[in-house]
């Protein structure tokens, strides 16, 4: 059907190309050949009306028959154009077999639905006999890089169709994109230049002060072993208060001592 369709366009786009361009430059000529056209009618024309009625009716008959075909021709080939016929199946490449074509719209869904940044995909497989084409429509979130996700979408649907189905694409598969819409009264995320991020300077080592010299006169080990503290009871003659006279008695001990002490210490 598509190369009846090329052979057709190829041929009217070759008329209108030869006829339009040599009628505006050569319009003498163009009046001849149409004179010469008119003339051939108008002959047909005058055989016709020489023929008995009967033989008329008979030819006009024939006539309307013809043109009937080709009306009916045409229109069944403009159906095939506007509203494929759609095959049920579809050949493997390898020719062992046919798969159903609703399956492998199936697969294209199980596939690309789930990849991050899909929110849905309707996949639409028409079969081509030996080949399918393939349009997904894919709706994404809203802050999905477009190109991106395509390709991430079509290189999904072409491993599926060609390496785990074994069939063949006629036509490079479509993906049309939809974002889906940001939520009312949010703004969308404003997308600046790439900023390096900087990188922290490394903490810097504080040198540890040294540790000061013990003194020579000093000897601070802690006990190797536990010192026992034995409590002794309390007499009541710790809490006896001496009074003022026997303070005063004691007082003159001492002086007395010390006289005696120095006293000794001339000699």
């Amino acid at each position: 059907m598509d190369v009846f369709n090329r052979v057709v366009i190829i041929v009217l786009i070759l008329a209108v190309m030869i006829l339009v361009p040599i009628g505006l430059i050569l319009p003498e000529q163009a009046e001849i050949a149409l004179r010469w056209a008119a003339d051939l009618i108008a002959a047909n024309l005058a055989w016709l009306s020489s023929l008995a009625p009967g033989a008329q009716i008979g030819v006009r008959l024939v006539l309307a028959a013809v043109g009937l075909i080709l009306f009916f021709i045409g229109l069944l080939f403009e159906g095939l154009e506007i509203v494929r016929l759609r095959r049920r199946t579809v050949q493997l490449r390898d020719g062992s077999g046919e798969l159903v074509v609703d399956g492998l719209g199936e697969h294209l869904t199980y596939y690309v639905d789930p990849l991050p940044g899909v929110l849905s995909v309707t996949p639409q497989v028409s079969s081509r006999g030996k080949s399918v084409r393939a349009t997904l429509y894919v709706e994404t979130a809203p802050d999905v890089h477009v190109p991106t996700k395509s390709a991430e979408v079509l290189e999904t649907a072409r491993m599926v169709i060609e390496d785990k189905l074994g069939l063949e694409v006629s036509d490079e598969i479509r993906v049309v994109i939809k974002p889906h819409p940001y939520p009312k009264g949010q703004p969308a995320p404003a997308e600046g230049p790439e900023v390096e991020p900087v990188a922290e300077p490394e903490p810097v080592a504080e040198p540890e002060p040294e540790p000061l010299a013990k003194p020579a006169s000093q000897d601070f080990r802690a006990p190797t072993e536990p010192v026992e503290v034995k409590e002794e009871p309390l007499h009541e003659s710790d809490f006896v208060v001496p009074r003022p006279i026997e303070m005063e008695e004691n007082a003159a001990k001492e002086r007395g001592e010390g006289i005696e002490d120095a006293t000794k210490g001339d000699g």
